[in-house]
């Protein structure tokens, strides 16, 4: 039997168009990039969807690419390409310049691909390219169309952190499948921004603690692609409503599971079993990258996700799980304002990495991905990854609302990115925590 990995036209037939703006956005738009913008620079967030052939009945790719022309005048930041001021920093020049397009097709159907539960096999399905080392000709959202056998097809995305963080990117996507639904149209041309300066003056508050959260890495120049020290590699599990349901009460008991959320109580596993994989150089400071509630879902896109950081006093090895997890609620300190100061106090010429910088915790539970419906079917399941990490790695915690378990829970995807050389060692602890078992674990 040939393997996914193994077969050379699994993915095949690729063909590349563009989309833009159906009316031309204006003359001189420019979109002023934050602090935490910048900070970004160097990550990519890369997602795929799966849909049924059900939910793709009908649709072409004449028909997907028609409605984009309506989206895009509402998302017209993501069809422009990145430039320099004269003192270096980046900004987004609205030029209408549009979005790529990539149309696939697959020799497996669409559960065949699920079942291999293999993340790595996901990039086949997304078409990625990093910004630069040409910024004007970069575009900063890639979306490839990938049609099934069995008449199902993927959505997969590269979407570019600069332009807004995941939250904001499925709620622009959200808002496509309105338009490919027909339920949303021309509208009145909305400018999210249009400053008149870009060159930032800003001076850190007098005090103002460094962020550890921010690590400063050596200039790119204009190829946005973060440079490892080591080789990263990124493998999935899944854990099940049940799982999640014993791995909760086994820390808390039944009486005091409502005490810490389950993100916190599985980023305290995560940490302990990563800390032992580190073989005496466990991590005592983690990052931990959260929704922020009042984000407004009004169109515009930004880098607003609360960044914190939390540091151990003691052995993260030898600590009671229900100390550490504690420990993440309660002393999370966030630091938005310190990486913004930090970002501005150059001018945004400098390069940063947030993901990795730290152990880097992202809870993913509240994205709306299950928002994106095709002919009002949701997806079948949607993976999410980051490129781009730093070395000390990241793990991310995607909903899996596919499986729900009869006291409410639903199950997790676990996406996880570290050095290479520690993964065999993590997978080790993460069999002997229950997390996976011998074959739900596959890498790249």
């Amino acid at each position: 039997m040939v393997s996914c990995r193994e077969d050379p036209n699994l993915v095949y037939d690729i063909k590349l168009l563009s989309a833009a703006p159906g009316r031309l956005t204006g003359s001189d738009v420019i979109h002023e990039l934050s602090g935490m913008d910048l900070a970004m620079k160097l990550s990519y967030l890369k997602g795929v969807y799966f849909f049924n052939s059900q939910a793709c009945q009908g649709l072409t790719i004449m028909q997907i690419k028609g409605s984009m022309f309506y989206w895009l005048n509402d998302y017209y930041t993501v069809c422009g390409r990145f430039q320099r001021t004269e003192a270096g920093r980046p900004y987004m020049k609205c030029n209408d310049c549009g979005v790529r397009i990539v149309e696939a097709r697959c020799s497996k159907t669409v559960d065949e691909w699920l079942e291999t539960r293999d993340c790595s096999l996901d990039n086949l399905l997304i078409y990625h390219s990093p910004i630069g080392p040409e910024l004007f000709f970069s575009p900063s959202l890639y979306m490839q169309v990938t049609k099934f056998k069995c008449g199902g097809m993927s959505l997969g995305i590269s979407w570019a952190h600069i332009i807004g963080d995941v939250y904001s990117a499925s709620e622009c996507l959200n808002s496509w499948g309105q338009f490919l639904a027909g339920l949303k149209s021309y509208g009145p041309l909305k400018l999210t921004k249009s400053p008149t300066g870009l060159e930032h003056s800003k001076s850190p508050s007098v005090g103002t603690k460094e962020p550890v959260s921010l690590k400063q890495v050596d200039p790119v120049g204009d190829l946005w692609v973060t440079a490892n020290n080591c080789q990263m590699e990124t493998f999935s599990f899944h854990l099940s409503a049940s799982q999640v349901s014993q791995l909760h009460s086994r820390i808390w008991g039944q009486s005091g599971i409502a005490k810490i959320p389950f993100f916190e109580s599985l980023c305290a596993i995560m940490w302990q079993c990563i800390a032992k994989a580190k073989d005496g150089l466990e991590p005592k400071v983690v990052t931990l990258c959260k929704k922020d509630p009042s984000n407004p879902k009004d169109g515009s896109l930004s880098n607003s996700q609360i960044t914190s950081s939390v540091k151990a006093d003691s052995s993260v090895v030898d600590a009671d799980l229900k100390e550490l997890a504690t420990l993440l609620v309660d002393q999370a300190t966030e630091e938005n304002s310190q990486i913004e100061e930090a970002v501005e106090k150059d001018n945004g010429v400098f390069d940063y990495v947030v993901y990795g910088a730290n152990l880097t915790f992202v809870d993913l539970e509240e994205a709306n991905f299950y928002g994106l419906e095709w002919n009002g079917h949701k997806p079948e399941a949607v993976h999410y990854s980051i490129q781009g990490v730093g070395d000390e790695g990241a793990v991310m915690v995607l909903p899996w609302p596919k499986d729900s378990g009869t006291d409410g829970n639903i199950g997790r995807i676990v996406v996880v990115t570290l050095p290479e050389n520690e993964v065999v060692k993590l997978r080790f602890e993460l069999r002997k925590n229950g997390l996976i078992l011998e074959d739900d674990c596959k890498a790249d």
